[in-house]
């Protein structure tokens, strides 16, 4: 049932992906509802495959490279479609499908390490640590995305460069609205994943603290989006140097968490493989 449903998932969401840059280039109703229609149906399926991997392996299965690039996909079009109800972006659907894409096809290509999770950790508090700390990542890649089109769109504006692709995209000040909430979110969720990942590390191995690279990089990554919210509630940092920041942020948290998940996956991985 996995395979059908991922492969379902992928042709979801390769047609969002056509759907959403068309509505770019020609907006219209039927290629925005197209682009929406075909990214709840692979985000159904997608999130129908985890449910299935899970049963059979006996806890969520994230525990593997791929399957957390594959679970943050999901949490993205998850939370791209939540937030769609009000927000009503298009320009942030036609990123939204690639990503899932990409996504879909780790899932297909590679199984992480789930089987071998120690029955000690095989408890509620994966799901919920998981959950919140992708969810923010996922909140965070969207602030990305808003901030890269602010800067375009700002640049165009200047130059003087404004044609109807311009036009078609929210003003300045709302997308700037839109990062704002999207970092606040994005925030709360990465500091509620590090206070489960603290208790559950508490319980778990004895101390709530440990000296490893993926520990290390969340406190940083913590500490950047810590800075760029108080500057912008405090200071009134926004605009493009709010867009520029979060940009730099999600740069950051993007290059750790390859870097620690190859490179030096520490006590994570161990407890996991």
């Amino acid at each position: 049932m996995e395979p059908l449903l991922l492969k379902l998932s992928l042709a979801s969401y390769l047609v969002a992906t056509f759907a959403g840059a068309w509505s770019l280039v020609r907006p219209d109703g039927l290629a925005w509802r197209t682009a929406t229609g075909a990214l709840i149906v692979g985000f159904l399926a997608q999130a129908g495959a985890l449910a299935d991997r899970s049963m059979h392996v006996g806890t969520i299965a994230v525990t593997g490279f791929s399957e957390q690039v594959a679970f943050f996909a999901l949490l993205l079009a998850g939370v791209y479609l939540v937030t769609q109800v009000w927000l009503r972006l298009a320009v942030l659907g036609a990123v939204v499908g690639p990503i899932g894409v990409i996504g879909v096809i780790a899932a297909l290509v590679d199984h992480g390490g789930a089987p071998n999770l120690p029955p000690e950790l095989r408890s509620p508090w994966l799901l919920v640590h998981v959950s919140l700390a992708y969810l923010g990542n996922a909140a965070f890649a969207l602030a990305c995305v808003v901030s890269l089109v602010y800067l375009w769109e700002e640049r165009q504006l200047k130059a003087h460069h404004v044609g109807d692709f311009v036009w078609r995209l929210p003003s300045l000040e709302r997308l700037d609205n839109v990062n704002f909430k999207f970092l606040t979110w994005g925030f709360v969720l990465l500091t509620l994943s590090i206070v489960t990942g603290v208790l559950w590390a508490e319980l778990y191995f004895g101390r709530f603290w440990s000296w490893e690279p993926r520990t290390i990089w969340t406190t940083i990554i913590w500490m950047i989006y810590a800075i760029l919210l108080h500057g912008r509630v405090t200071v009134g940092w926004g605009g493009r140097r709010a867009a520029a920041l979060t940009i730099v942020g999600f740069g950051v948290l993007f290059v750790a968490f390859i870097g620690v998940s190859i490179l030096a996956p520490g006590q994570h991985a161990d407890a996991f493989g």
